[in-house]
């Protein structure tokens, strides 16, 4: 497997996780669901640190996922920044 593309799933990972330190950013029921999206990701930055080490050989299909899953999260990161509180009108 590409080292370098499962490095930077990895920092993907990880940069979703800073966004809890910004509590202002993430509230109220936005902050349930990151809360559980965080959970299933550190299981599977578990699995990928994993492989990372294990050095596996590379597998295209692999490869592919991987990186769909990087733009996933990438993209989930910006959703969450991005959010707007929805307003309720009286």
């Amino acid at each position: 497997m590409e080292i370098s593309l499962l490095k930077t799933l990895l920092n993907n990972i990880s940069s979703f996780f800073h966004l809890s330190s910004f509590e202002n950013v993430i509230s109220g029921l936005a902050q349930k669901y990151f809360q559980k999206t965080k959970e299933i990701l550190k299981l599977q930055k578990q699995i990928l640190d994993s492989v990372v080490d294990c050095e596996i050989a590379s597998n295209e299909m692999l490869n592919k996922s991987f990186a769909e899953l990087g733009q996933s999260i990438n993209e989930l990161r910006e959703l969450f920044v991005n959010r707007q509180p929805l307003s309720v009108e009286r």
